[in-house]
């Protein structure tokens, strides 16, 4: 008998409960579309990708979907990955996302939120499949050992987006325990505070001591960026959801792009010429004086950071969540890596 069993894998405590109600809805959706759920609840402290993975390789299973944000994501491709790495057994992702930036499910042509559940559902019915490239990442210290190696699925970053990302959750769980801070005073709200912050934090302390230089391999040429304030290696064509960089990115061409900022005019200047839905071309910056995003692009990308002072550790995220701060990583393009469940027209949204 070929595998039916569709594994629905969210976070029943997400928003203070919110979700449950929700996941209800995906499971009654997913039911009435003939796709047999199965609710599988994620675990603290990191279990969920081995029960995942244990759950995968009963070997009744026709599907892993998520529902909920980007850490659901990553958990439920992390145990795909495994049970494949462990059993030989494989199975494609599906999505109902929930979160803000979704860049995995908006490259694809997916909506978040309730009010795609229903598209989203017939999307995963219909089974249309695509494959994705999966970043490993490992940070390496001074004596050439790995300190930490984990897969990522969006973006990994060093520098201001990380070191916000980083108050991000700092202010979340100051909010969380405030009742009635924490119902409107969180996820876009959260991190708009923290960008603030950080942003003035770096002016109030002078506009060197958050800045850092790099020496950035790719595919074997060496190319050195002096005076940054931040670093993005980039897997999707978005980037949080709202900003394309490189426009002909892809997420499924063995390649990874690596860009540089250089100051916080630089990050504006960026958010502003690359939002999605900005109608400027390369062409008009390129009449303005404006050129293009610098980047580079390769599948084998080692890095490594310098700091001119005495300043703080440059810090590292992955996926929106905190990395291990080091000052020397190696990233790698494993190529179609992960199947992924997509509408019949794939293109960002």
């Amino acid at each position: 008998m070929s595998a039916r069993t569709s594994i629905l894998v969210a976070n029943p405590t997400a928003q203070t409960g919110k979700a449950e109600r929700a996941i209800d809805r995906a499971l009654e959706g997913l039911a009435a579309a003939g796709l047999d759920p199965e609710f599988f609840s994620t675990l603290p402290e990191g279990k969920t990708v081995a029960a995942l993975a244990d759950r995968i390789e009963r070997e009744d299973v026709a599907r892993v979907i998520y529902f909920g944000g980007d850490g659901t994501f990553a958990e439920s491709a992390k145990g795909i990955i495994l049970a494949r790495e462990r059993a030989g057994i494989d199975v494609p992702l599906g999505m109902l996302p929930m979160g803000t930036a979704n860049d995995q499910g908006r490259s694809f042509g997916i909506s978040a939120g309730a009010r795609a559940l229903e598209q989203n559902i017939k999307t995963i019915a219909d089974g249309g499949e695509q494959w994705m490239d999966v970043g490993r990442i490992e940070a390496v210290d001074e004596d050439g050992e790995t300190l930490r190696s984990d897969l990522w699925f969006d973006n990994c970053g060093f520098g201001l987006s990380a070191r916000i990302l980083a108050q991000r959750n700092r202010d979340r769980e100051r909010v969380a325990k405030v009742p009635v801070v924490k119902q409107f005073y969180r996820d876009k709200l959260v991190y708009a505070g923290a960008a603030v912050s950080q942003m003035v934090k770096s002016v109030v302390g002078g506009p060197t001591g958050s800045l850092f230089s790099c020496e950035v391999t790719v595919d074997g040429e060496v190319c050195e960026w002096v005076g940054l304030t931040d670093l993005v290696v980039n897997g999707t064509i978005l980037y949080g959801g709202e900003w394309i960089f490189v426009e002909d990115s892809r997420a499924d061409d063995g390649k990874f792009e690596v860009l540089p900022f250089r100051s916080h005019a630089d990050w504006v200047m960026s958010a502003l010429a690359r939002h999605k839905k900005n109608p400027v071309t390369n062409d008009d910056l390129e009449v303005v004086g404006l050129s293009g995003r610098e980047f580079r692009r390769g599948r084998s990308i080692e890095i490594r950071l310098f700091r001119a002072n005495s300043g703080p550790e440059i810090p590292a995220q992955i996926d929106g969540e905190e990395f291990v701060a080091a000052h020397h990583y190696k990233v790698e393009n494993l190529f179609h890596h992960l199947r992924i469940i997509v509408p019949e027209d794939t293109h960002w949204i």
